[in-house]
C-alpha cells in the first residue's frame, strides 16, 4: 500500500468545548483504526489543523465527509502527496489543544495557522505547512499521545 498523506485547516462554527474535542478524539479512534487512518488534529480558538495518513481512497474519503461536516467551514487542503513513511504511525488520532498547551511557541504557531486561512500563495502554503507540521513532529516526539 502506497501511503498518502493529506493536511487541511478549517474554521469552527463555534467554539468547540473541551467535551466536544473529546468526543471527536473517542470517534476519530474508533473509524480511524477500522480505515487503518493516523494523524493528528490540532485545535486552537475555532481553527483546525489536521493531518490524516493512509491508503489513498480512505483518506479523500473521510476528507469528503469532513468537507460536508457542518461544524466547521472554509476546509482548505494545504497540501495532499504520497509519503515513504507515517509521521504518526502509534496515533490513530492525537487532538492538541492549543489552549491547554504550554509546551510550544504559541504566537508564531497561532500565526501560522490563521495564515493558513488568508494566504494564496502555494510556496508560502507549503512553508507554513511544513513549519506546523515540524512543530507537531517534535512536540510528538518529547510526549506521549495527545488528548484533548
Amino acid at each position: 500500500m502506497k501511503l498518502y498523506q493529506l493536511i487541511y485547516v478549517s474554521k469552527c462554527n463555534s467554539r468547540m468545548s473541551k467535551f466536544e474535542l473529546e468526543a471527536i478524539l473517542k470517534q476519530s479512534r474508533h473509524f480511524n483504526g477500522i480505515q487503518e487512518i493516523t494523524g493528528m488534529l490540532v485545535y486552537d480558538r475555532g481553527h483546525f489543523f489536521q493531518v490524516l495518513e493512509g491508503e489513498y481512497n480512505q483518506v479523500e474519503t473521510l476528507f469528503s465527509k469532513i468537507q460536508e461536516d457542518k461544524r466547521h467551514s472554509r476546509v482548505n487542503r494545504i497540501r495532499s502527496d504520497y509519503i515513504p513513511d507515517r509521521f504518526f504511525p502509534d496515533w490513530k488520532m492525537g487532538i492538541y489543544n492549543l489552549e491547554e498547551t504550554a509546551d510550544l511557541d504559541h504566537f508564531k504557531l497561532r500565526s501560522s495557522l490563521k495564515t493558513f486561512q488568508e494566504t494564496n500563495s502555494p510556496e508560502e502554503t507549503q512553508n507554513l505547512a511544513k513549519y506546523a507540521l515540524q512543530t507537531f513532529i517534535n512536540l510528538k516526539e518529547n510526549s506521549s499521545a495527545p488528548t484533548a
